[in-house]
This record gives C-alpha cells, sequence and structure tokens, in this order.
C-alpha cells in the first residue's frame, strides 16, 4: 500500500501513524485509539481514519499535516475517550470537537502565540466540518 492510497482509510492510517516523528507518545496513543475503537465501534474507526485522511489532505503542500491528520483521527472522540487518549497532547485536544470548548484547554490555548492559536481554529473548524458531513 503505497502511502497516498486511502481506498481503505483503516489500513492507510494503521500504515502513516507509525511514520511520522511525533512528541510525547502521540504515535502510540493513536495506535491504542484506533486498537480501542476496532474493538468497541469498527464503524466509527472507519470514520475516524477516514476524516484522518480528508484532513491530511486539506493543509495543502506547504503544511505539516500530522496536526490534521491527529485531529481527524481524532475527530469523533467522546470526551471522556479524549481525556483517555490524548492526556499528554493539549495540542490535539484543543483541535477536536469533543474538547474545542473544554475549560481547561481553552486556558492553555490562550498562553500560545497568535499564529499558533489561528492554527488550532483552523484544524478545528476543519474536523468540525468534517464530522459535521457525516451527520447530514
Amino acid at each position: 500500500m503505497k502511502h497516498r492510497d486511502t481506498t481503505d482509510p483503516i489500513a492507510w492510517a494503521r500504515l502513516i501513524n507509525p511514520v511520522w516523528k511525533v512528541r510525547n507518545g502521540l504515535d502510540q496513543a493513536a495506535t491504542e485509539w484506533m486498537d480501542h475503537l476496532e474493538r468497541v465501534d469498527p464503524e466509527r474507526l472507519r470514520s475516524c481514519c477516514a476524516n484522518a485522511a480528508a484532513l491530511s489532505r486539506g493543509p495543502g503542500y506547504g503544511s505539516d499535516p500530522k496536526p490534521w491528520f491527529y485531529a481527524g483521527l481524532f475527530s469523533l472522540a467522546t470526551p471522556d475517550e479524549a481525556r483517555r487518549f490524548l492526556s499528554n497532547h493539549r495540542f490535539t485536544r484543543a483541535v477536536i470537537p469533543a474538547l474545542s470548548h473544554d475549560p481547561e484547554t481553552e486556558l492553555w490555548v490562550a498562553t500560545l502565540s497568535e499564529a499558533t492559536r489561528a492554527l488550532i481554529a483552523r484544524v478545528r473548524q476543519a474536523a468540525v466540518q468534517e464530522v459535521a458531513k457525516q451527520i447530514t
């Protein structure tokens, strides 16, 4: 399977996730998240992986696709799941719909540079829009 082949979004996400260098074990948290969904909700796993594929194509060639990928991958997490799997990953917590208005997350976001806050807003909006497509 090539890195750009997203015809099987789950296989693609499982292939891409360990390739990227990320901080604080985000790749491991993502693997645990996908394993969790595989056990409890395979359809949601498929949707999350499809969201990851869609969002990682969105920022264009000049942007780092990792924040977009992880926003899509965790886009359908509940607040409890997000807290469990993303306890050490503030940026990803800040961009997923489940915690977008979480007071602790918003306090942290307020301490960031204007450029980082703008990136969080763009990624968060894209994640919300991707999730909304599935509802309609």
